[in-house]
Formats: structure tokens, C-alpha cells, sequence
């Protein structure tokens, strides 16, 4: 039986924090940065260049630290390497297949998405500046969704 991707969002609401956290039967990834209302659609807008094969690496700070992220495709596996500089410089490699992650990136999302409706947190009652779920982000989310499922 093919390996079930799985993908669970944390965001904070204040703050901007977030968390993308992506598993096969085989590893565990989290993409975490500040910034949410910047980390969020440069993420998305990434997973879609590479989705349509427009770019083969891409470069992703986690805004708020030192860390960074290289993702690159040769379009049909992903390859992610987390480098962190605390306390030491290391780098964790990870290796997805990027039609799978694409799409358990978008289910989690939508749950995420759903489970704030539900909580009566979505839709937004005003558009705050700077805020992780504001327009731009939702916007870059469904660009994202509507062309995976397309």
C-alpha cells in the first residue's frame, strides 16, 4: 500500500508564528517561521513554481532567526534541507514526493481553514495589517489550491 502524506498547521494567531508540519510513514518535517503574513504566500507561491515546474530551488528564510530552507524539485521528487546555525551549523535533509506533498499540503490547510470557521475565528470581522490569515495569505492559499486541483 502507497505511504499516506499527512500535514497539520499550527498558526498564531498573535504573533504570526507558523507551523507546517508534513509526515510520510518514513519522516517528519515541520517548516516553521515568524512573519506568518510573509512566510505563508512566499510558501505557497514556491510550492506552485515548482508545481509548474517554473523553478528547481527556491530559498526560504524562517523569518525571526538565522534558519533557513532549500527546497528544490526535479519535478517529481522534493527535496527539502532545513539549515540551522544554533548551536551549531546542521543540516537536516528530507526527500518527499512532490505531488503527495502538494496535496496534503492543501487538505491541511482546508481542515485548518475549517476548523476556524467552525470556531467562529473565520472569516475575519476587520483585515488587520500584518495579520497570518489576512486576505494576501488566503488569496495565496486558494491561487495555490484551485491550480493543484485544477
Amino acid at each position: 500500500m502507497e505511504s499516506e502524506y499527512q500535514c497539520s498547521i499550527d498558526i498564531r494567531l498573535i504573533g504570526g508564528d507558523i507551523q507546517f508540519d508534513v509526515s510520510s510513514d518514513t519522516q517528519f518535517f515541520s517548516f516553521k517561521s515568524g512573519m506568518g503574513f510573509v512566510a505563508i504566500p512566499h510558501f505557497f507561491f514556491t510550492l506552485l513554481q515548482f508545481y509548474k515546474r517554473e523553478i528547481k530551488e527556491a530559498h526560504l528564510d524562517c523569518h525571526g532567526n538565522a534558519d533557513y530552507y532549500k527546497f528544490s524539485s526535479d519535478g517529481i521528487t522534493l527535496f527539502i534541507e532545513y539549515i540551522t546555525d544554533y548551536p551549531k551549523e546542521e543540516i537536516y535533509k528530507y526527500q518527499f514526493n512532490l505531488e503527495k506533498y502538494l496535496e496534503a499540503v492543501d487538505r491541511g490547510f482546508k481542515r485548518y481553514l475549517k476548523q476556524l470557521e467552525r470556531e467562529g475565528i473565520l472569516p475575519l470581522k476587520t483585515q488587520e495589517f500584518a495579520h497570518p490569515l489576512g486576505a494576501d495569505v488566503l488569496d495565496a492559499f486558494y491561487d495555490f489550491s484551485s491550480l493543484l486541483n485544477s
